[in-house]
């Protein structure tokens, strides 16, 4: 099922940079990340207009930056957590966006069941990275969904994204390396290639961290 967010009224919120915008992330959750800016510039959508879904939205970093840079695009961000889609939603709106981007508060496992196959061109997602029982999970409720697989697991969201992105859609994700090959598995059992990858290293000399990956059916 979804749902439109709920008002934000009562979250406690801190400002943080974001280009032009006036953004406002949750005192608890998932911070704003280097992997979340890098994934919004690493999307590409040469046609136009075009509807583009963000899995897994958080405060709403990806949609706001995507609306500047594909400014006849209309956004959808999914956040399963309601105070994060809360808090996302009055992100939009503060940003006078609200004619352009659409927040939703529900299970990116029960989108199938509300949009058709081939809905949005261009999927984008900072899916969960951590498998559970690999690490320590966050107390804090809103860190432990964003970063474990609490509620989806890698096949859930590519599963999800192929459904969404249909026959001629565009998938991309920033994940981490060390889950490449699992990514790579799981994107072609769901009938998905990848066409562009990009590593990212953090230091010189050393093992990349994170990749970017644009997959296509």
């Amino acid at each position: 099922m979804t749902r439109p967010a709920a008002n934000a009224a009562g979250c406690e919120c801190t400002p943080i940079a974001l280009g032009r915008f006036d953004f406002q992330q949750g005192k608890r959750g998932l911070r704003l990340t280097t992997d979340t800016v890098l994934l919004a510039q690493f999307v590409q959508c040469e046609e136009r207009p075009v509807s583009i879904i963000d899995l897994g939205c958080g405060y709403g970093p990806i949609p706001l930056l995507l609306s500047d840079a594909f400014d006849d695009c209309h956004i959808t961000g999914v956040e399963i957590d309601a105070e994060a889609a809360a808090i996302c939603s009055r992100n939009v709106e503060v940003n006078g966006l609200k004619h352009r981007i659409s927040i939703l508060n529900a299970d990116i496992r029960a989108l199938p069941d509300s949009f058709a196959e081939g809905s949005f061109p261009i999927v984008v997602s900072n899916p969960p990275y951590m498998k559970i029982g690999s690490a320590r999970i966050s107390p804090d409720r809103q860190r432990a969904i964003a970063r474990s697989e609490q509620t989806c697991t890698l096949r859930d969201i590519i599963t999800t994204s192929r459904h969404l992105a249909g026959n001629a859609g565009r998938i991309f994700f920033v994940y981490v390396a060390d889950r490449f090959d699992e990514m790579i598995e799981e994107a072609r059992y769901a009938g998905l290639a990848p066409v562009r990858v990009r590593f990212v290293h953090t230091a010189p000399n050393r093992p990349p961290e994170r990749f970017l990956i644009e997959m296509r059916p």
